[in-house]
């Protein structure tokens, strides 16, 4: 029989996870299984010395200004604070500063990055955590399967760049137009 590493494990939950949505199962479980998949990629990429959060952070407000500066429409949700950066990445674009996401500096206290992934993860603690508050309840609303899904492929990515990912997912990144085309 052969090992399964960390890496390995994290995969074949990202996949069960997608097989689980792709079935039309229950959301909160197929939500709890891919943010369990993150949360093991999200502790490889930080013993590796990088930082999961920061590097969704850059590549999005990057991706997000390079739209922006091509006069292109990009209809994601967003708040204040975050178009504020992307308003800077944008101008920085402009000056010629920032040519690539790894030109930016982002700075996040630890309660700052908790936050920004805490629609992934209430879910899982909650189940996780009912010793502590056995009578909690989750609100419907608070469920995100596809978002933790994202997240747990962009994390597999990371962990494994270059590797190629399991067929399973294929199918998956073109329903949500997710693949991108190679271009001549």
């Amino acid at each position: 029989m052969a090992a399964i590493d960390k890496a390995g494990a994290a995969e074949r939950m990202v996949v069960s996870a997608i097989v689980m949505a792709d079935r039309g199962e229950d959301p909160l479980a197929v939500h709890v299984v891919a943010a369990s998949a993150l949360n093991v990629l999200r502790d490889l990429i930080d013993r590796a010395g990088d930082d999961y959060v920061e590097h969704v952070l850059k590549v999005g407000a990057f991706t997000i200004a390079s739209a922006h500066v091509n006069g292109e429409q990009v209809t994601l949700p967003t708040s204040p604070a975050m178009d504020a950066v992307v308003q800077k990445v944008v101008e920085g674009i402009r000056a010629g500063e920032v040519t690539q996401a790894s030109d930016l500096i982002i700075t996040l206290t630890a309660l700052e990055r908790r936050q920004l992934l805490g629609y992934i993860v209430k879910p899982y603690n909650f189940l996780k955590h009912a010793d502590r508050d056995p009578l909690a309840t989750l609100d419907e609303s608070d469920i995100d399967p596809d978002g933790s899904i994202a997240h747990a492929l962009t994390a597999l990515t990371l962990v494994s760049p270059g590797k190629s990912l399991p067929d399973e997912i294929k199918p998956y990144l073109e329903r949500h137009n997710l693949l991108v085309s190679a271009q001549p």
